[in-house]
């Protein structure tokens, strides 16, 4: 008899970590989601400001800026941008 119940509790607490299980999948899922969205809605803003910065250095403009000048030996730099 006592076998049975410790059985039947195995499958009970089994349930339950199904359930827990399948909860975090949903949160998961709606999450990544959400973050796509994100994604996706600021393809479109960076797009476009990559478009400006290209338009404006492409531009002959009276003013100069250590950022809009052609250098002579190209360096790789990362530039690292953290938000909250």
């Amino acid at each position: 008899m006592a076998n049975a119940r410790l059985i039947v509790k195995r499958l009970k607490a089994v349930k339950n970590i199904r359930k827990i299980t399948r909860t975090m999948e949903l949160i998961a899922t709606a999450r990544f989601k959400k973050a796509m969205d994100r994604a996706s809605e600021a393809k479109a803003y960076t797009e476009k400001i990559a478009e400006i910065v290209a338009d404006l250095s492409a531009a002959e403009l009276s003013f100069s800026h250590p950022l809009l000048q052609k250098r002579e030996n190209e360096e790789r730099v990362l530039l690292l941008v953290l938000t909250s």
